[in-house]
């Protein structure tokens, strides 16, 4: 093997490790920011503080989805481009993220409002159509994972784990459109409270289980 050789496969090495390392940190904080969310939404349901579960849940599902964006957009944009991939490829994973990004940056600046009881209803409301639209649009990013090893020449995923990228995909696109339905109830007035808090249970319980399958299995493909 050349010396250019060498450097590039130990290159490669650094990417993926660098990648399985920043990966990791930003499933798991979306898993924190899920089971978090989700435990508050649960709380507010039982009527301990409403308002105030609700607002630091919306905060919470905010930085999650903004963590995780951030981590897997920008690492698979640097590992396409390292790898000699096409800029369409890592632009349409990246693009995914990006929905994460924009949506937890929107979400979170909807929820510190709300903490600080600015309109905290009407503003929660407006972040649960956003993280709708969020999980919406970034949902292709879920399924689209399971196809990374063939694209960077790595081995083929198991079916289990195509199987499993592919449900966590299908349970954002429903969360998704569900969170939407449910922010614009809220907005009109129909049980507001209440809406609010199953939107943030249901967005939470999306982001942990999303968060949970992509890390699983980008690892496992950056293993091989």
């Amino acid at each position: 093997m050349s010396m250019t050789n060498v450097e590039h496969a130990d290159f490669t090495v650094q990417e993926r490790e660098a990648t399985m390392s920043i990966v990791a940190g930003g499933s798991f904080a979306e898993a924190i920011g899920g089971i978090a969310a989700v435990v508050l939404a649960i709380l507010g349901l039982v009527g301990v503080m409403p308002e105030d579960m609700a607002a630091i849940a919306t905060l919470a599902v905010g930085v999650a989805l903004l963590l995780q964006g951030i981590a897997v957009a920008t690492r698979f944009s640097n590992l396409f481009s390292h790898t000699g991939k096409r800029l369409a490829d890592a632009a349409e994973l990246g693009g995914g993220m990006g929905a994460e990004f924009l949506g937890g940056v929107a979400g979170g600046i909807l929820g510190v409002l709300a903490i600080l009881n600015i309109a905290p209803t009407t503003l929660m409301s407006i972040a649960i159509i956003v993280f709708g639209a969020s999980l919406l649009l970034s949902s292709i990013t879920t399924y689209r994972v399971d196809s990374l090893s063939s694209k960077l020449g790595q081995t083929t995923l198991s079916a289990g784990q195509m199987l499993a990228a592919l449900a966590a995909s299908g349970i954002q696109v429903l969360v998704g459109i569900a969170g939407i339905a449910l922010g614009i109830i809220a907005l009109v007035g129909v049980s507001t409270m209440i809406l609010i808090l199953v939107g943030l249970l249901c967005v939470g319980g999306s982001v942990l289980i999303s968060g949970t399958a992509l890390s699983g299995t980008v690892a496992t493909v950056l293993q091989h």
